[in-house]
């Protein structure tokens, strides 16, 4: 079973401040912070 990216989902709800979305390929339920992708800065060390 390939796993899934969570590409397209819909917000369910919003409580105290957090977001729950479901993904609509796999219907699995999530904050939608955990689904939040993190930005990665490469450091150019060249000069």
């Amino acid at each position: 079973m390939p796993i899934c990216m969570h590409t397209r989902t819909e917000l369910l709800a919003r409580r105290e401040g957090v977001d729950y979305v479901r993904c609509l390929e796999c219907d699995q339920v999530y904050e939608a912070e955990d689904l939040e992708s993190v930005a990665v800065y490469d450091e150019d060390e060249s000069a």
